[in-house]
């Protein structure tokens, strides 16, 4: 019992500790997990950003390959595309191509294109999708030298045409924009023909587009990146390509990990603690007899077969049957528990006790001469003896063996032999062969 309540106050502390344990090497795992994934990510949204400048070039050859149609002053809708004529004039007819491009692109940035806009220089007509208020204000009546120019001017797109490895396409820094108060980037990209400025496409992108994405890839990868600027651990700042000023920034946050693993770690150390306790007692009811705690005869016997050197004795409980037959089995199984506590009060822990058979018992003694395993065996019969067990007075009689290089069944023989010899010789004795 006493052994059962100190593992009983153990058992946290071994669960704190397997919990320390999974945690340290769970955060560092995951640490590194996350590291690999960072630069992964990084890499990946750099190429889908590539992947949106590419299929905003391509516009420029189907703005050149549309052909033009006379459309009277007006304001012209399909689907979403919404196409403003200032003055009557020929009009490339873009609807279909923006629509294209706007399905791409939401592909690409996980539905964060806000608006496209083509503004034609001069400014006779421009087509919007959506169109909004604030693009209308922005950009209402400009004609040659007007805003548009200055933007080109602004963001360093004035002549592209004369590049062969430059940016024609620039990615504005982060701005809110001034009516709808949403925090945009706009991509802007100028088709030139023939050295004329002949439009400009600006596409405004939502702010969240790096936040959404990496939302999504923490969802697919069980990563936990962050875009914060500061509380990380590690992190990396990179320009987007065309983009001069304000670098993303992508992170890990130290309690971000610690969050993710705490669980985990903890789950798996009480799963870690219960199933060593399950094994614990498995392995126990295999080498052990349940009702005093010794070896069981089958599981240590094998063992014993293979030994060459024994200091072994054999303990017998005096007239048992008799002991049965007057108080009955249950309180014989008593007076077994009672006398293996006995036993056990007086041997050391490497010394190995079996009950060998109902009321008998082997004890192996390593590292033990004859005269050590003498001196032992009076002092188990003597406390069987000292004191009566359930108001009965219990003895034993005990035979014993210490020989080297010899097989275990020539040793429980001699020792079996010394065993009736004290049974013989009146009981309630030992003898050592």
């Amino acid at each position: 019992m006493k052994k059962n309540n100190k593992d009983t106050k153990k058992r946290p502390i071994l669960v704190l500790k397997t919990f320390a344990l999974l945690f340290f090497v769970f955060s560092s795992f995951f640490l590194i997990y996350n590291i690999y994934h960072l630069e992964k990510f990084k890499l990946r949204y750099i190429a889908r950003i590539q992947d949106v400048y590419s299929y905003t070039r391509r516009f420029g050859s189907y703005y050149n390959n549309t052909p033009e149609v006379y459309k009277p002053e007006n304001h012209y809708k399909k689907n979403n595309v919404s196409l403003i004529v200032n003055t009557a004039t020929k009009v490339k007819t873009l609807s279909s191509g923006i629509e294209k491009l706007r399905s791409q692109l939401n592909r690409l940035t996980n539905n964060n294109i806000w608006t496209i806009a083509v503004f034609e220089n001069p400014a006779d007509y421009a087509h919007f999708d959506p169109i909004r208020p604030e693009y209308l204000t922005q950009f209402d009546k400009y004609g040659e030298n007007s805003v548009m120019h200055r933007i080109v001017q602004r963001e360093g797109l004035a002549n592209t045409y004369q590049s062969f490895y430059g940016c024609n396409i620039k990615l504005t820094e982060s701005y809110v924009e001034t009516g709808s108060n949403i925090k945009i980037r706009t991509l802007y990209y100028p088709i030139y023909n023939n050295k004329h400025l002949d439009a400009l496409v600006a596409i405004d992108i939502k702010n969240n587009i790096l936040s959404k994405c990496l939302q999504r890839y923490n969802t697919s990868y069980l990563t936990v990146l962050n875009s914060n600027k500061k509380g990380n651990i590690y992190k990396i700042k990179e320009l987007l390509p065309c983009s001069q000023l304000n670098p993303i920034n992508i992170g890990i946050n130290l309690f971000s990990i610690f969050k993710m693993v705490f669980f985990p770690a903890l789950i798996l150390s009480f799963l870690s603690n219960y199933f060593q306790s399950y094994l614990i007692k498995k392995r126990h009811a295999i080498q052990r007899d349940h009702m005093t705690n010794f070896y069981r005869r089958d599981y240590y016997e094998k063992k014993l077969l293979k030994q060459r050197n024994f200091n072994i004795l054999i303990i017998d409980i005096d007239n048992f049957k008799k002991i049965n037959d007057t108080y009955g089995h249950e309180v014989g199984d008593d007076v077994i528990r009672h006398i293996a506590i006995r036993i056990n009060s007086c041997i050391r822990k490497k010394d190995i006790p079996i009950r060998w058979g109902g009321e008998e018992f082997i004890i192996s003694f390593p590292e033990m001469n004859r005269q050590q395993l003498y001196f032992k065996a009076k002092k188990i019969c003597q406390a069987v003896a000292s004191d009566s067990i359930l108001d009965i007075d219990i003895t034993v009689s005990i035979g014993g063996v210490s020989d080297t290089n010899i097989h275990f069944n020539d040793a429980y023989k001699a020792a079996d032999k010394a065993l009736y010899y004290s049974k013989n010789n009146g009981r309630n004795q030992y003898t050592i062969a």
